[in-house]
């Protein structure tokens, strides 16, 4: 039980870091400010505090989450716009939380979670943190549901917002009914505001701390640190470009891709969601076409910004059909194929190959002479039965020659998704990948 334990501490404290190190506060201040960042990087927005019906309280800039978590008896809602700094505020508790468990191994070990993966109304919390526990960590079920009966987790459950409307209800119900089954000792759900105000019922928490719009002292303080002053002198003029920098999550994408951004391109568009789409479209443009420390390609060889994009598109709309936030390549499926010309051709060779197995298989056998000695019926069979193990690997190569012959991924797709991360439009855990925030994942889906 310990190993698993130091195991699943160990997975949390490496995904925590490498998502801190591939969020876009990161290279804002590595890049632009040619230092090493500091362990903690400082929030830049206001934080307040409710609760009950007690009245909102801000709290002062010294006063971090962990502070606040544990005057709350570690039981918190995370409320912010998105964008606006909840999964970093959540990642930074993270860090907290297993530099504490290091020190003190009997408290419960955090785990990181996202409610978009939560998609059967019938299923119960428990059930689906014991999933996956079993696909992030790859910690057997028995182990985990022991856990959950002796308050060993502490779930930091993100992405409510990302439940389906129709389910959030239902959702947030659920959860409810898991802390009075489990009673765990402490759980933090993050949420935006807006799919949390439309819900009737409440969290079972003890309160609610509300991320802030950053200020236009803030913004100013931001990218003076980042040494934009020449951004800041971009944006102060223009109202609505500095209302977009009031989400922390827009004011890093200006401040690595400022250069991309028109300023009489955006006064020409008039509507919030286009202007937003074009901040975006600058970023990935930015992103794809400066340097990278990370060399997945030699110089030259490094796919054209068009093929970058057709490619991340496509695998943002197969996973959002999927409606799944992480990608494995290991989990390609042929239902992500074209239902008409391309499903059929993988079918076909998948069909012929086996056709062209089993007949070489049989053959071989029957043309075997009966005096022979059983030790070659025997290595036959062996043959044959190791033949069987290798189709769905084999299924899988002919899925990725089908998708590459049809200009949806490239051939060496691992070295790819690398690559992505590399100019983070991805963010890579191990071996598995997701959009390093769900409105680029989205902006993706609408290419």
């Amino acid at each position: 039980m310990q190993r698993n334990r130091d195991k699943l501490l160990n997975t949390v404290k490496r995904e925590v870091l490498q998502l801190r190190l591939q969020s876009l506060h990161h290279p804002v201040i590595v890049n632009l400010v040619r230092q090493q960042p500091p362990q903690q990087l400082k929030r830049s927005w206001d934080i307040e505090i409710k609760v009950g019906k007690r009245p909102i309280v801000q709290l002062p800039p010294k006063v971090n989450i962990m502070q606040v978590f544990d005057r709350m008896k570690g039981k918190l809602l995370l409320l912010g716009n998105p964008g606006g700094g909840k999964t970093t505020t959540l990642l930074e508790l993270a860090r907290r939380l297993v530099i504490r468990m290091e020190k003190e191994p009997n408290l419960p070990i955090p785990i990181l979670l996202d409610l978009s993966t939560w998609k059967n109304n019938n299923q119960g919390i428990s059930d689906w943190l014991v999933d996956q526990l079993r696909f992030k960590y790859n910690i057997p079920k028995k182990v985990t549901r022991n856990w959950l009966e002796n308050q060993q987790l502490l779930p930091l459950i993100d992405g409510f917002d990302r439940v389906s409307p129709e389910l959030s209800e239902h959702c947030l119900e659920k959860i409810n009914k898991f802390s009075v089954d489990f009673q765990p000792k402490h759980l933090v759900i993050c949420s935006s505001f807006v799919a949390y105000k439309n819900c009737q019922n409440k969290f079972r928490v003890n309160a609610a701390v509300l991320l802030q719009p950053l200020t236009d002292n803030q913004i100013q303080d931001y990218l003076l640190v980042a040494r934009s002053r020449e951004l800041w002198n971009y944006i102060q003029e223009e109202p609505e470009l500095l209302n977009l920098a009031k989400t922390p999550l827009m004011l890093s994408m200006m401040t690595l891709a400022y250069e991309e951004i028109l300023i009489a391109a955006w006064r020409r568009i008039t509507s919030k969601q286009g202007k937003e789409k074009y901040l975006l479209n600058a970023y990935i443009r930015s992103q794809l076409g400066g340097e990278t420390n990370y060399k997945w390609y030699s110089r030259g060889q490094e796919p054209l910004p068009e093929q970058t994009r057709r490619w991340l598109a496509w695998l943002a709309q197969r996973m959002a059909a999927e409606n799944i936030q992480e990608f494995r390549i290991e989990k390609l499926q042929s239902t992500w194929l074209d239902s008409h010309g391309e499903l059929q051709t993988y079918q076909l060779i998948v069909n012929l190959i086996s056709v062209l197995f089993w007949g070489f298989t049989f053959g071989f056998i029957l043309t075997l002479h009966w005096e022979l000695k059983a030790g070659l019926i025997i290595g036959a069979i062996g043959g044959l039965i190791g033949g069987l193990i290798g189709l769905p690997g084999l299924k899988n190569l002919v899925l990725r020659i089908v998708l590459f012959s049809n200009g949806h991924i490239p051939w060496n797709y691992r070295r790819f998704l690398n690559y992505s991360a590399s100019r983070l439009l991805l963010q890579r855990i191990g071996d598995r990948y997701q959009f390093i925030h769900h409105l680029l994942y989205k902006h993706f889906t609408e290419m």
